[in-house]
């Protein structure tokens, strides 16, 4: 109940303001790409957060309810549609990676480390701005499922855990500014736009490579080790060294758990997607020789 408490004792626009914030301003920026109201949408989150838990529930429910519908029926092909879906993931992540890094990459070249992950994103700026759509995206993304369970592809335990942890964590990061927000939603963004732009070419039917498949998943897994590394860092920021760190403890034990259990999985995937077959073949090759 503790855990709880805390989960949900947000500061920012309630109490008092130990927010720490980026000074860092964009040169230009798009009409749009503003916050008019930072404030009203950081109480929505604060208030609607834990809806995200309910969001996960159902789309689980969902998911499972469309597998036993399909159980005895065909499969749908929607091979056009699901190129245009990852087509426009692709494009939106490259957009997002390359307006939002911008705030985080020279935030560490020009103040370190400690101001990168410690400090949030200037509510009003273009950051904040492409940090919302971040959030939104990961609701949206929820679509990927839907797509694997229509065409009854196996869905693997990997793919909606790792869908419902990042809108959970995405969200309640959202409802405090989480500070170490700047680099996992580069990072995100960074793999995303790898990732959604493999699954477009294949959609399209193109035959790539196997080294294409296997460099997106050790992108996806450097990406969860470095949020573990991250996390780390900012656990000892504010318990070593007792510095300040826009970053609750609970937001850092969640993320620390959302990435290492990621971190293996995916370790887990990319042994069994490109080693453990392999020797399979290899062994099967043998009893036919």
């Amino acid at each position: 109940m503790e855990f709880y408490r805390e989960l949900n004792s947000f500061s920012i626009y309630k109490n008092g303001s130990d927010h720490l914030t980026s000074d860092y301003t964009y040169k230009y920026a798009l009409p749009f790409e503003k916050i008019e109201s930072p404030e009203k949408i950081t109480l929505f989150l604060q208030m609607n957060w834990m809806h995200t838990l309910t969001i996960s529930v159902l789309y689980y429910a969902i998911v499972r309810g469309i597998e036993l519908f399909l159980k005895d029926r065909s499969a749908f092909d929607l091979k056009t549609p699901l190129l245009l879906w990852n087509g426009a993931l692709a494009v939106f992540s490259i957009l997002g990676f390359v307006r939002f890094s911008e705030d985080f990459v020279l935030s560490l070249f020009n103040h370190g480390v400690y101001r990168s992950i410690c400090y949030s994103c200037h509510p009003n700026d273009v950051a904040a701005f492409w940090s919302l759509l971040f959030a939104i995206s990961k609701v949206v993304e929820l679509g990927d499922t839907l797509f694997i369970v229509l065409r009854k592809k196996p869905l693997i335990f990997l793919h909606y855990y790792h869908h419902a942890a990042v809108l959970i964590y995405t969200v309640h990061s959202g409802a405090e500014h989480t500070a170490p927000g700047r680099a996992f939603i580069s990072m995100n963004y960074l793999a995303h736009s790898f990732m959604y732009t493999y699954y477009a070419v294949a959609a399209a039917g193109v035959r790539l490579p196997r080294w294409v498949s296997m460099t997106v998943t050790t992108i996806q897994t450097t990406q969860m080790l470095a949020g573990v590394a991250i996390s780390i860092v900012v656990y000892r920021i504010k318990s070593v060294y007792d510095w300040p760190c826009q970053q609750s403890y609970p937001n850092l034990y969640l993320a620390f758990l959302i990435y290492f259990t990621f971190a293996l999985l995916f370790i887990q995937f990319f042994y069994n997607a490109y080693f453990a077959r392999k020797k399979s073949s290899a062994k099967k090759s043998k009893k036919i020789e």
